[in-house]
């Protein structure tokens, strides 16, 4: 049986359209390199020209390429020169322009004071050339602890309380007013949780024999938190340290708890569950503590923060105790102590600087 072999020539009028395809792609490549070229030696021309005095030179000069073709390194070093020529050309108004166009293109100018003339650095601090807020992200984790500021003997036991961990994550926006001086809004999801033991020691109406009747649980909260802070910045470094002080405002959206009872040489009771939001007060106020660091990534600033909160008011009363109590009483009895909520917390955040560049006000 014979093979069949198909062969393709190659024709002229196939490498025609093969270079057709090609050309356009190699003409644009080859025209954006030629123009990127052209504008590098057209910006050390207005150097030259600059150093030359001949100033009224430059704005023809540099257009085109500020225009489309400078890259942004360049296009701030062309504004520069731009701004310099209309200084001493006697052009306010379109030295003002071309400030405020340099500050629009590198929001993280700075001003060199040795080599800069006293001219520019004059005009460069009429301008506002600090971020207008920073907007970011949060999230951490907590541990939460109960402050206790009575016991009601309620079943005539003791009770105390142990610290748990949770989560929590917010977004914040930043509003810088000046280089040491900042004010922080959030807006934060907060989990809490710790634990509780209550024991109660009886005598046996049998026997008279001592027993230990204890009931433990663990109650978990949710909370929307809105805190205020002001925060000094107390060195400028790498690292930016700051300490910030100031209050929150919490509402309590959920809390449950999971409670079991125990007693000697008795049988005990499974864990139950129970909604404690008719017991618990759902406005709560705390004051803050705070020390972190801030050190700049990008454009803004990757942060970590240890944050005290210390409970203000009541999260409950001797009446939602009493309730409380009343409540359970068939199933073991549970009984609160009245207490505030003491947080601390570790966090890790992002804050992205926005400017807005503008002529201030004299």
């Amino acid at each position: 049986m014979k093979r069949r072999v198909l062969i393709y020539r190659i024709t002229i009028i196939d490498c025609m359209k093969r270079v057709f395809y090609v050309l356009p792609f190699a003409f644009f490549a080859f025209t954006a390199h030629a123009q990127l070229t052209s504008c590098a030696q057209t910006l050390r021309l207005a150097r030259s020209t600059y150093e030359q005095g001949r100033l009224h030179e430059i704005p023809e000069l540099l257009t085109r390429c500020l225009e489309n073709g400078f890259s942004q390194q360049e296009k701030v070093e062309a504004y520069k020169l731009l701004c310099l020529a209309y200084i001493y050309l006697e052009e306010p108004a379109k030295a003002d322009e071309a400030m405020l166009n340099l500050l629009r293109t590198d929001h993280y100018f700075e001003i060199n004071q040795t080599t800069d003339p006293a001219e520019f650095i004059a005009l460069y601090r009429t301008f506002r050339t600090h971020p207008i807020y920073r907007l970011g992200v949060k999230l951490g984790a907590n541990a939460s602890q109960p402050n206790v500021v009575s016991y009601v003997p309620a079943n005539g036991g003791t009770s105390k309380y142990s610290a748990g961990i949770s989560f929590q994550g917010g977004v914040a926006v930043e509003v810088p007013l000046n280089k040491k001086l900042t004010i922080d809004t959030e807006l934060n999801f907060v989990l809490k949780t710790f634990k509780y033991e209550n024991k109660v020691t009886y005598d046996e109406i049998a026997t008279g024999d001592p027993r230990n009747f204890t009931i433990t649980g663990k109650e978990n909260q949710t909370w929307v938190t809105l805190p205020v802070i002001l925060q000094y910045r107390f060195l400028e470094s790498k690292f930016n340290p700051y300490v910030g002080i100031g209050a929150s405002l919490d509402y309590l959206l959920n809390a449950t708890n999971k409670f079991s009872r125990t007693k000697e040489q008795a049988a005990s009771l499974d864990e139950q569950s129970l909604s404690l939001n008719d017991y618990r007060n759902r406005v709560n106020a705390s004051a803050i503590l705070a020390l972190g660091a801030k050190m700049k990534v990008t454009g803004g600033f990757a942060f970590l923060e240890v944050r005290g909160s210390y409970g203000v008011t009541k999260l409950n009363d001797a009446a939602d105790i009493y309730a409380l109590y009343a409540k359970t009483l068939p199933t073991g009895g549970y009984v609160d102590g009245i207490f505030k909520m003491n947080t601390l917390s570790v966090t890790l955040g992002y804050v992205y600087n926005r400017f807005n560049p503008k002529k201030l006000n004299k």
